[in-house]
């Protein structure tokens, strides 16, 4: 329930979604944050004449939910808490769980019924979406495979397989995002191409949904970005891994996957004129910079661009051959460092939003001293996620990771509350971060 107020009506427990100036012009890091303090409510006072509040997100007697067609009066919801990270059962054991997925990946069944929503929150439980959808991810994985493989008489019958797959994804994305964007991670391969295809695909998904964009617009977005790529099966894979700068004539050959990829997608049942078009123009920059075509500006459709954008953050995160992954946090900081050039400025900032300050995956150092990776948003209180402690405070290793959910758990041995102090890069105090992606 969304409600236009003046700032002087700004009270504590409101969840801000929208200012009434450019978020990048106030100090708030998020958009979209909790009122927790004065201070934020004398900055907020300071800095706009009104704001957008959403009830269904806030707390206490700001807090005013839909029930059953009818929506909860503020008095009836005052006793009423909103969604937060749900406490699983078993959280000291999620480490072992996230090993054994590793290691046993469980296997698909036809009568496997998918995970149950909660009534509180309306997400399928992490554990149990991380254990059916693995299989699927899996599936993507080796139908790409194929793909590379297959004669050219088989190649119209496995893309039709692995697009059927995508309807599925979609449907786990929809349950449960967070768990999508951890099995990108858990389920790595040593191939960049087929991790990447995945990447793209759940990371667009997730964006799109929550862009709002209907279910057949996220289906299509998600086959797009696992298929945009296609073309390079084309290309030697000595090109695709060189770690010296390439040559114009080299250049040019890599770029001409966007072509290939047309060619190949061109007549297939899944794949629209809009698709196609979305294929076609995934390089191309908001400033004219990109390929093959050199399009800028409102020339370049609003998917084909959100499409460009989730395929450079995804980039950013791998290893390649000629360039090291970077965290999260630093790919985030380098898209909106392009922001209002090679991409549009509104769809960095609702990508920024859609991940948050620190996205899935992301490693974080406790006020404890204790460093952990964030394995869970909170849709409330977006800078207390639920994190796996991996470091004790003194840096060494913690031999039994546990979870922690930074609004639920107790405080630390001094008393304090739990709380992110800094991200940390890749590689900080010698963590090799597959070790905990379990990839």
């Amino acid at each position: 329930m969304k409600e236009i107020i003046a700032v002087q009506q700004v009270e504590r427990g409101m969840f801000v979604i929208e200012l009434d100036r450019p978020w990048l012009e106030t100090p708030f890091l998020l958009q979209g944050f909790l009122v927790e303090d004065d201070a934020q409510i004398a900055d907020l006072r300071k800095h706009c004449r009104s704001v957008t509040i959403d009830r269904s997100r806030s707390v206490g007697p700001h807090y005013v939910a839909e029930k059953r067609g009818k929506i909860v009066s503020r008095h009836t919801a005052s006793s009423l808490q909103p969604p937060t990270v749900t406490v699983q059962a078993g959280d000291e054991d999620f480490a072992s769980f996230l090993e054994s997925l590793r290691t046993k990946p469980p296997k698909r069944h036809a009568d496997r019924k998918p995970p149950a929503l909660s009534t509180i929150d309306h997400q399928s439980r992490l554990e149990e979406e991380l254990e059916y959808s693995a299989p699927i991810v899996d599936d993507v994985k080796q139908k790409l495979k194929s793909i590379r493989t297959a004669l050219d008489a088989d190649l119209s019958g496995n893309i039709r397989e692995v697009v059927g797959l995508v309807a599925e994804m979609a449907r786990a994305v929809e349950r449960n995002p967070d768990a999508m964007i951890w099995l990108t991670r858990l389920r790595s391969t040593d191939a960049y191409s087929y991790d990447h295809a995945v990447d793209v695909s759940v990371h667009v998904m997730v964006l799109a949904r929550f862009l709002g964009m209907p279910v057949q617009t996220v289906e299509m977005l998600g086959r797009v970005g696992l298929m945009q790529d296609i073309g390079k099966i084309n290309l030697p894979e000595s090109l695709l891994n060189k770690q010296e700068d390439l040559s114009s004539e080299e250049l040019g050959l890599v770029q001409s996957h966007v072509a290939s990829s047309l060619e190949i997608l061109a007549g297939q049942p899944d794949f629209s004129l809009e698709a196609l078009t979305i294929v076609g123009s995934h390089h191309e920059r908001h400033d004219g910079s990109g390929y093959p075509r050199r399009i800028r500006g409102e020339r370049i459709s609003l998917h084909a661009e959100l499409a460009g954008l989730v395929d450079s953050y995804c980039a950013m995160t791998r290893k390649r051959a000629y360039r090291a992954a970077v965290s999260n946090q630093q790919a985030l900081e380098s898209l909106v460092g392009l922001r209002g050039t090679k991409f549009r400025a509104p769809l960095v900032d609702q990508l920024v939003q859609c991940l948050g300050l620190y996205p899935i995956g992301s490693l974080v150092e406790l006020n404890s001293g204790e460093v952990g990776v964030v394995i869970q948003q909170n849709n409330v209180r977006r800078l207390k996620p639920r994190i796996m402690v991996i470091l004790n405070p003194d840096k060494s290793v913690e031999r039994r990771p546990r979870t922690l959910d930074l609004i639920m758990d107790p405080p630390t041995a001094t008393g304090e509350l739990y709380r992110i102090v800094r991200s940390l890069p890749m590689n900080a105090y010698g963590i090799n971060p597959a070790d905990f992606y379990l990839g």
